[in-house]
């Protein structure tokens, strides 16, 4: 009874033997495995990309703080001019 279920089996491995070395055959063309030296360079190149593309978050808030106050004194001195020129305006029409 033994034999006849180790028969059964290894004729069951034997049909789908063909199969599975297939697969695994095309996974390893699809490179679905990565390997260890693939993974080191694609962390390099990712860094490196990361380092060209992005800022840290501090560097963005400190300069986005910088490039709102330098906002907030653009709006003052237009204010400023537009007084002035309000002013130059105003005394040239009392003049007339």
């Amino acid at each position: 009874m033994a034999d006849e279920f180790m028969e059964e089996k290894v004729e069951e491995l034997s049909l789908y033997a063909p199969l599975a070395v297939y697969v695994i055959t095309l996974l390893i063309q699809l490179k679905i495995f990565a390997r260890e030296e693939e993974l080191t360079k694609l962390e390099a190149k990712l860094m490196t990309y990361m380092a060209e593309n992005f800022v840290r978050e501090e560097n963005y808030r400190d300069n986005h703080k910088a490039l709102q106050d330098q906002m907030a004194q653009i709006h003052n001195d237009v204010s400023d001019v537009k007084n002035l020129l309000i002013g130059i305006i105003n005394a040239n029409n009392q003049r007339n």
